[in-house]
């Protein structure tokens, strides 16, 4: 449906002319983000949609064979290996804790919603709405491959952007008095699966809304014009402090 949303914003952010190319391009998934929809899945709605495929040689005819009827049996599911389920399972295993501090129902879970900032139409699809210690909150399932360098990974990913722009969705959205909490539940998928729950500091939610308002001013005025330049011809790198 009509909106943009905070994916299209980091494409914007990038350049405006890049969001525009991304607009017409397939996007396909790696096979991290597939294993990572599964554990969103698994974790989230308690739904298998996958199935383990047979060691077999492809590489023969009677392996090809299996190999084929294997996946006309598991069609719509998407077939991993044993390595593989046991990173979902893991990662299952590990959430499974933390998923009870959430009340929630099935209908809490990927909820579209669409609201206007700014004069812009904007959509978003959380991962789950919940209660957690009496208070409304948004949950969004992160998995990582080194839960140690998540902080950085929190700022590549532009997390504090998604943050904010689902936060203020969501107040818009079910006119709420007061501005629901944000979590993120992240999770770890190598051994030992460790998991937490994270929290954005007011400062960095203050940060990143206003980010999002200069993008948006900027995509005003790109929608207006109908000019979507690209990036500028010079840049300065700054130092990096950590």
């Amino acid at each position: 449906m009509e909106g943009l949303s905070k994916h299209e914003l980091d494409n914007f952010a990038v350049a405006p002319a890049y969001y525009q190319h991304r607009k017409s391009q397939e996007w396909k998934p790696s096979r991290s983000m597939e294993i990572g929809t599964l554990i969103h899945s698994v974790v989230l709605e308690g739904r298998i949609d996958y199935a383990v495929g047979p060691e077999v040689d492809r590489r023969t005819k009677a392996g090809k064979e299996e190999w084929q009827a294997f996946c006309e049996e598991n069609i719509g599911k998407t077939i991993v290996s044993k390595d593989e389920e046991a990173v979902i399972r893991g990662c299952f295993d590990a959430c499974t804790p933390l998923m009870e501090q959430c009340q929630f129902t099935c209908e809490d879970v990927e909820t579209s919603m669409f609201w206007t900032r700014d004069g812009i139409q904007c959509k978003g699809r959380p991962d789950l709405i919940a209660m957690i210690n009496g208070e409304i909150c948004l949950v969004d399932l992160k998995t990582t491959n080194d839960i140690r360098h998540f902080d950085s990974t929190f700022y590549r990913f532009r997390y504090d952007v998604q943050a904010a722009w689902y936060q203020y969705g969501l107040t818009e959205a079910l006119g709420l008095a007061t501005t629901p909490g944000f979590w993120f539940l992240v999770v770890d998928t190598e051994a030992p699966h460790l998991c937490q729950f994270m929290r954005p500091s007011s400062e960095v939610l203050a940060n990143a809304n206003a980010k999002i308002e200069q993008e948006l001013a900027h995509f005003k005025r790109c929608q207006v014009a109908q000019e979507w330049p690209g990036l500028p011809q010079f840049k300065l790198i700054m130092p990096r402090y950590e």
